[in-house]
């Protein structure tokens, strides 16, 4: 399983391609470096609600596009239900 921050990075960066958008694009209306949203793509950096909100805006997609469904991530809440 996969961290839920490495994949709301990677669901990003696979809409923003899709709609052939560039980082810099992106990064320029949301007032970041484009280095910055690399590193919320890859998931080294955690994201804000209000910074996905901004994004999904921007992007013009739904929020189940970007949010994955819960059981392909790992949580604290499922490592706790798997070791029971």
């Amino acid at each position: 399983m996969s961290s839920v921050q490495s994949i709301i990075g990677m669901n990003i960066k696979l809409v923003r391609t899709k709609r052939a958008i560039s980082q810099r694009e992106i990064a320029g209306k949301l007032g970041i470096e484009a280095s910055y949203l690399s590193r919320i793509e890859t998931g080294t950096v955690p994201v804000s609600c209000e910074r996905l909100y901004e994004i999904i805006q921007l992007l013009k997609c739904d929020i189940s596009e970007i949010f994955p469904d819960p059981l392909e991530v790992e949580t604290q809440f499922n490592k706790l239900n798997n070791t029971s």
